[in-house]
């Protein structure tokens, strides 16, 4: 039984600070089965209407040279972090990794590109499209029924992604359990990027400018992580956590007076200022800053590490 204090309410349903599962999550979850039919009749066109994951979107509508200009900012920021923290744990030579929830296949692309050999799972056909044409291997299917099927990736890769994944699973823990068997025992690494929802200075920019809590995204969004609950349920699982970051904390742009909450227009002007910033300093100081404020909470996402220990 899931119980907690009601944070927020929207119809017929609220987000709770569980007490049980030691996640804000939407209550009451949302079937597997609704879930299903909402991404297959309706998360598509959100993408179109930019109201979701608008990466996906330009992906989806052919590319172009603002899809490319994300892309070269993905490659030389998130992705090479990733890269560069698996490599610094990992031993050297060929590694196989698995994408869960691998989109349009843009980070496996940037994988294999640097010598891993990469496959995906995802649920989206049109995604799936996307990625046979480039020549990647892609199975269009649940994590279940990948596990199900294809017994012989059990304990296979050095390391399995899930970017913005987690948060649209209604039994997370569950669906680590099952992440988990695919790593090799002992040394494979679990990555997690999940938005980093309810931080103190969201929630300050939130009352301070009176706004709606808009990064609440019902009923997609089922679970809101902040880094000591993902810790503690990679802990629970027994992982080590070997790193753990964020990236830039977008609510300052709201507090500079710049309202990219009701104004798209404004919203790409602020998104573009973020990846100059990020584009502009070496790498080595843009991971140190965000480190840092993840250490206190803050950034606009959360990026975790867990190696198994078992």
């Amino acid at each position: 039984m899931h119980k907690g204090k009601t944070i927020v309410k929207k119809g017929k349903y609220k987000i709770i600070d569980c007490k049980v599962c030691g996640v804000k999550h939407l209550y009451p979850l949302p079937t597997s089965e609704y879930l299903s039919e909402f991404y297959q009749k309706k998360y598509y066109n959100l993408i179109k209407k930019g109201d979701r994951a608008p990466e996906i979107r330009k992906q989806i509508a052919g590319g172009g040279e603002e899809a490319e200009a994300e892309l070269y900012w993905l490659r030389h920021t998130l992705y090479e972090d990733i890269r560069y923290v698996l490599e610094r744990y990992l031993y050297k030579g060929k590694k196989y990794l698995l994408d869960i929830g691998c989109g349009c296949g843009n980070f496996m692309k940037y994988m294999k590109n640097v010598n891993w050999k990469a496959i995906g799972v995802e649920l989206s056909q049109k995604c799936g499209r996307i990625i046979k044409e480039s020549g990647l291997v892609i199975y269009n299917m649940t994590l279940e029924k990948f596990i199900t099927t294809h017994s012989e990736y059990k304990f296979k890769f050095d390391a399995v992604t899930l970017l913005n994944v987690l948060e649209h699973i209604p039994k997370p823990v569950d669906f680590l359990k099952l992440t988990k068997m695919l790593l090799k025992p002992y040394t494979g690494i679990l990555c997690i990027c999940v938005p980093n929802d309810f931080s103190k200075l969201q929630m300050y920019a939130a009352k301070k400018l009176n706004k709606n809590l808009w990064w609440v995204a019902i009923p997609d969004h089922v679970n809101y992580f902040d880094f000591k609950s993902l810790q503690k349920i990679l802990v629970s699982l027994n992982f080590e956590i070997l790193y753990y970051t964020t990236d830039f904390p977008m609510e300052i742009f709201l507090l500079f007076g710049e309202d990219y909450v009701n104004n798209t227009k404004v919203g790409s002007i602020c998104h573009k200022k973020r990846i100059n910033f990020e584009l502009s300093i070496p790498d080595e100081l843009r991971r140190e800053i965000y480190h840092k404020l993840a250490e206190v909470g803050v950034g606009r996402s959360i990026l975790i590490f867990g190696k198994r220990k078992d």
